[in-house]
């Protein structure tokens, strides 16, 4: 994961020392200001940032947190107070305080910052592969989702930041994640025979992910469950389009033979005065529906997956 700098305020640790130290000699001035006192402190925190003692850092940005809410180290202090956390592994609590910094200085110009940590730390609770679990995308992966709606927000707000890099790959890992535990459970109908069930995670598949989720791999599966409850229509137009788009596989080349199979089925079937030539009679909602189109026209696969996202808003 890459580093950031994090903001630090312009000359408070000179401010610190012209306020602790004045006149000739050397002499020391009696009063500190607490401007002074609370940049002083947030220098003092920030050594122990570089020094990677992130308590010893929490507990003086605690402090500075505490003194009035006017001074300028006291704001930004609340960021350091998250970023301590936030190395510590405290993503959560991290979270609930960058979120508070958000509230409190919306129109500040580290609020980007804010929320790119909101949207890292909850990236840091998405699991991690080990070798005794079974993989991640056959785990419940609200983590994943809750990562993924921030992440996009953070895309969405700010397009041009230099944190979009990081932000694209993170969301990235997401949308694999969540794309792998789809075609899990699209083989866990495949393998036991149950088209309906292919039909609906597929749908699922190809409307969530209109970019990604409409390769070759995943309109085989979904023909042939068409074709086993007989939705003849729905099975010559996605035929058609797996020939259109892969012509010299031989998914294509079969795909072309069984599209003339079919019409010449339907038409039997029509002459025959059979009211389910096509489709049958009893349908689900979603039996009409094209998510192939998605794809684009020429089913192009480049882009980000935005397009077909609506996620929920997570809670917390």
């Amino acid at each position: 994961m890459p580093t950031h700098r994090t903001p630090l305020l312009p000359r408070l640790a000179c401010l610190a020392l012209v306020a602790s130290f004045v006149g000739c000699g050397g002499a020391a001035v009696a009063k500190v200001t607490p401007k002074a006192q609370a940049a002083a402190a947030y220098v003092d925190g920030l050594k122990s940032m570089a020094s990677s003692n992130f308590l010893e850092a929490q507990q003086v940005f605690t402090g500075v947190l505490k003194m009035p809410a006017y001074l300028s180290a006291t704001t930004v202090a609340r960021l350091r107070f998250a970023d301590s956390l936030y190395a510590q592994s405290k993503y959560e609590e991290a979270v609930q305080v960058y979120q508070g910094y958000v509230r409190r200085h919306d129109g500040s110009e580290n609020v980007p910052y804010a929320r790119f940590r909101i949207a890292q730390s909850y990236y840091q609770l998405v699991p991690t592969d080990f070798w005794l679990l079974p993989p991640i995308f056959e785990m419940d992966l609200s983590s994943v989702e809750r990562a993924r709606y921030y992440l996009e927000a953070f895309v969405r707000r700010y397009p041009t930041a230099d944190f979009i890099p990081s932000v694209l790959k993170m969301r990235d890992r997401c949308i694999a994640l969540q794309m792998a535990q789809h075609r899990y459970v699209v083989r866990f109908y495949r393998e036991r025979s149950k088209p309906m069930g292919i039909i609906f995670r597929s749908h699922e598949l190809l409307r969530r992910f209109p970019v990604r989720g409409h390769t070759l791999a995943d309109y085989v599966p979904l023909a042939d469950a068409y074709r086993s409850v007989t939705w003849r229509r729905r099975e010559m137009e996605l035929r058609r389009e797996i020939a259109r788009r892969w012509p010299a596989k031989p998914e294509g080349i079969a795909a072309r033979a069984r599209v003339a199979a079919l019409r010449n089925d339907i038409a039997q079937l029509k002459a025959q005065g059979r009211k389910d030539a096509e489709m049958p009679l009893e349908l689900p909602p979603t039996a009409h529906e094209r998510p192939e189109r998605l794809a684009g026209p020429d089913g192009v696969k480049t882009g980000d997956e935005r397009g077909g996202y609506k996620p929920k808003t997570p809670q917390g």
